[in-house]
């Protein structure tokens, strides 16, 4: 077992080591080393011992160094693991044909998890990997429950034998390793009885599990041969936040904060308010989707409140703002008429239909380049056409490859940005669009993206 080393830092102690990119790293302090991972566990101390092929030769070297000093080299990037499932709602076997490659892998990796909080549901991990989580401390992670029942995970989840995610979550919980958890709902499968006694038994392996989330099944118009499932709907919707919120309050009694939160989506189906800030206790599943609508509509308020005073718009100017179906209502609610306040800036919300996945899938962040095309193609331009942040991955391009320089040259070079800054960045800009700093045909703007 060894890994590339792809890098070396100039100046570093590999350097002076004489350690090139294509040297393979074996073991570090006695330890094998199989991804990156490994080499930041072995890293810190005063004296780490280096196993290496150098430039094909054995080679063994002994570093001394400050504890927390980096050694200074790069090694290759860790291959993600595939999901070990073949759960009935997986949005992969939803894609439509024709997309990038990766977005028909199903992952489904521990470590990055810890990385990066992608949800995993741990079906795939076994006592090596569950041990070494716990000795190397990676956390948190974040993991895709479902269900506890095991026939509702073997009906959910497709699974051929019990994968015993309890005593998983267990063993991590009694080593003190930190999870956030989710169930996706899908109605009349997980719900119900097998609902609740999920989330009594997540809530008993104590505080180290710190939130759960639920969160509804996203269904596209892609679903020929599939299993046949229902969305969620308003009356649904309104009942799982009936049931939620009363669960809430034993909850919060004991632990101090609410612990079971519900996406957005439940309460946007609903039509119903989304709760006030305190409800989601500091946003902790917000890259979940829980919370975003009342981020939003807060910081949006709170900065407009300074701006309106600050920044008023020396000429009347016309901002258009893209949106989904699912958000349009805040959106025209509370964002549009509170970007109002501030002098001279009319809005509009534009809706935009997904194109890709069909009307069905109303959520922002599936929306692609072509959607955004055919839906302003015949509209006439304004001063600045603003889209949503979550639409490009990554990368910085949309879920059909389109990038923002492409879209914008498809859409006739009208002025356009991705909203990645603040509401002041575009007022200045809509105050100042000559200016050198924020020329829109080079995507200059700190609010835009290349």
């Amino acid at each position: 077992m060894s890994i590339r080393i792809i890098s070396i830092d100039e100046g570093s102690i590999a350097e002076e080591l004489g350690i090139q990119p294509g040297d393979e790293l074996l073991k570090m302090s006695g330890e094998p080393v199989h991804d990156e991972l490994d080499v930041k566990f072995h890293m810190p101390g005063e004296l780490v011992e280096l196993e290496l092929m150098m430039q094909g030769e054995h080679t063994i070297l002994e570093v001394e160094k400050e504890h927390a000093e980096e050694i200074g080299f790069v090694v290759e990037p860790m291959r993600m693991n595939a999901c070990g499932n073949d759960c009935v709602f997986c949005f992969v076997d939803q894609n439509p044909e024709g997309l990038r490659k990766a977005l028909y892998f199903r992952d489904g990796d521990y470590r990055f998890s810890h990385l990066y909080g992608n949800y995993n549901t741990m079906t795939n991990v076994g006592p090596q990997a569950l041990e070494r989580i716990v000795r190397q401390r990676l956390m948190p992670q974040y993991v895709s429950v479902h269900s506890t029942v095991l026939e509702v995970r073997e009906k959910l989840m497709r699974l051929r034998k019990d994968d015993h995610i309890m005593d998983k979550l267990r063993y991590l919980a009694e080593n003190d390793i930190w999870m956030h958890t989710q169930v996706v709902l899908c109605p009349g499968i997980n719900d119900g009885a097998g609902l609740l006694k999920t989330i009594e038994d997540i809530y008993s392996l104590g505080p180290v599990v710190h939130t759960m989330a639920i969160v509804p099944v996203g269904l596209t118009s892609h679903r020929a041969g599939l299993s046949d499932l229902r969305q969620v709907d308003k009356a649904y919707a309104r009942e799982m936040i009936a049931l939620v919120f009363n669960l809430q309050k034993r909850f919060r009694a004991e632990r101090g904060t609410n612990w079971l939160y519900l996406s957005d989506e439940f309460f946007l189906v609903a039509e119903l308010e989304p709760p006030p800030e305190e409800w989601y206790d500091g946003y902790p599943q917000l890259e979940n989707g829980v919370g975003m609508v009342r981020d939003f509509i807060e910081e949006t308020r709170r900065e407009v409140e300074t701006l309106k005073v600050a920044r008023p718009l020396s000429l009347p100017r016309r901002l258009t703002l893209a949106t989904a179906t699912l958000a349009s209502g805040f959106m025209k609610q509370h964002i549009g008429p509170i970007l109002r306040q501030i002098p001279n800036l009319d809005v509009d919300i534009e809706v935009v239909t997904n194109q890709l996945y069909g009307p069905d899938v109303t959520v922002t962040g599936l929306l692609s380049g072509g959607s955004f095309q055919k839906h302003f193609t015949h509209l006439p331009a304004t001063d600045l056409l603003l889209l949503p942040p979550n639409v490009l991955n990554e990368e910085d391009v949309f879920l059909d490859d389109e990038t923002p320089l492409g879209l914008r040259k498809k859409l006739g070079d009208r002025p356009m940005a991705i909203f990645h800054g603040t509401w002041e960045e575009v007022l200045f800009y809509l105050d100042h669009p000559e200016a050198e700093a924020f020329d829109t045909k080079e995507i200059h703007l700190p609010i835009l993206t290349a």
